[in-house]
């Protein structure tokens, strides 16, 4: 159901598309004009609010905008509209074989759910989807648009839609633009488009207690992908593109060889950098896990495909196998977390990965790592075996030294024990003489 409310300025129309929650909101903002009466301003909200109702919902901001207040932006000749540029675009990413089809799965449901409902109706032309509009519709996401369980969007959420639009109005360039709306100006040290600033997530090392205990709650399809990648460190992306012809399992030295990485836009290319580019030495312990995986398949077939066959997403690897892992991890026997309400039919939904348990019970993890804090608990091991930090360096991947010190250089610090031990045994002393 459409809704109108009132605002300092005027009247701001809402909807979501479908009229259901998981529909991408619309807003629609009619404002009073300066000394004249909200009548008219009020009945322009109404029959915007009428129109969506009448299309069941199914219908953007923008396209009500045309029908309600008659701005119709003029159809150049043979220049489509931003949502079958999108249709196009999507066409062109899959016939040329280059972007993985779940990956372009997860392009066109990003650039269909965050971009078309507020850029559908504009035409691929330069004074119709201009920098000014891309930052409005940044500014849009940020204040309006909510994740299903009704929180506002995550700033990687929003710098990830984002990039995927850079790449979408680039394909366009210069058939239709003359440059990207979407990039940053030459020169410019700050980004137009007002991109909220990503919070930094700092990497957590795992306990082998925790890490156990994560391990015996991993599905068995990504249980061995957890087991040899914080044992060896590699990136998600570089793990995730593993074949039999990648693994050496025998020999005076085993070892994974390191040539390529999938990349974000989903291609799978060379490294993240030259000095990625590597052996990584394995144990006997990896070695049967791979050679294990290896019967049976061919030489260039993946060691770790996902559930269904074929290169993994890794965002369907994170929210279906992972988080869950994480959260059932979280959650103690003895004080569980309250369950979800009985629906009056059908059976209760499942515990979400947000519903875990609070105690400080032992043997419950209390912290949520990312899958990528395995290769920072894989360093974190080696440090504590004695390795020094240009041998991480070379072992990882880092393109230089200072980066592998930037990241783990506390590690090398030592642990304050002793030295905490030694304060303790003072003031001890120091209450005796005074006792």
């Amino acid at each position: 159901m459409a809704s109108i409310e009132q605002t300092s300025t005027g009247f701001a129309v809402k909807w979501r598309i479908g009229g259901k929650r998981s529909g991408a909101p619309q807003t629609l903002s009619f404002r009073i004009p300066p000394g004249q009466k909200p009548t008219a301003t009020r009945k322009l909200a109404e029959a915007a609010k009428q129109l969506a109702e009448s299309r069941a919902h199914n219908i953007t901001r923008d396209e009500v905008r045309t029908a309600v207040i008659g701005d119709t932006p003029s159809a150049p000749v043979g220049v489509p509209t931003f949502e079958k540029w999108v249709d196009t675009y999507l066409e062109k990413r899959a016939l040329s074989g280059e972007v993985q089809p779940d990956t372009l799965e997860r392009y066109a449901t990003i650039l269909r759910k965050r971009a078309v409902p507020y850029l559908g109706a504009r035409y691929v032309v330069d004074d119709q989807i201009t920098p000014d509009l891309i930052k409005d519709w940044v500014a849009w996401m940020v204040t309006t648009q909510r994740t299903p369980h009704g929180k506002p969007l995550e700033a990687e959420t929003i710098r990830r839609a984002h990039a995927i639009l850079h790449g979408c109005l680039g394909a366009a360039v210069p058939r239709y633009l003359s440059a990207n709306p979407a990039a940053r100006p030459a020169g410019a040290r700050k980004h137009i488009s007002g991109l909220p600033k990503a919070t930094p997530f700092h990497g957590i090392f795992l306990e082998p207690w925790e890490l156990a205990t994560i391990q015996g709650n991993c599905s068995e399809a990504i249980h061995d992908l957890v087991y040899v990648d914080v044992r060896t460190g590699l990136r998600l992306g570089e793990i995730l593109v593993l074949r039999p012809e990648d693994v050496v399992p025998d020999g005076r030295r085993p070892h994974i060889k390191v040539t390529r990485a999938l990349k974000d836009n989903g291609e799978i290319g060379p490294p993240k950098s030259a000095k990625s580019h590597r052996d990584v030495t394995i144990s006997e312990e990896v070695a049967e896990v791979l050679v294990a995986r290896m019967s049976g398949k061919r030489r260039g077939q993946l060691l770790f495909p996902a559930p269904r066959g074929g290169m993994w997403s890794e965002n369907n690897l994170r929210v279906r196998h992972w988080l869950p892992a994480v959260a059932a991890s979280q959650r103690c026997e003895e004080h569980p977390p309250e369950l979800p309400p009985k629906p009056a039919r059908g059976p209760r939904r499942k515990l979400r990965v947000d519903e875990v348990s609070t105690c400080m019970c032992p043997g419950r993890v209390k912290r949520t790592p990312r899958f990528h804090d395995l290769r920072h608990t894989h360093v974190s091991l080696l440090v504590e075996a004695g390795w020094s930090p240009k041998r991480v360096q070379l072992r990882v991947g880092h393109a230089n030294y200072q980066i592998t010190m930037d990241i783990y250089g506390h590690l090398w610090e030592g642990d304050d024990s002793d030295r905490l031990d030694s304060v303790e045994q003072l003031l001890l002393m120091a209450a005796d003489e005074n006792g």
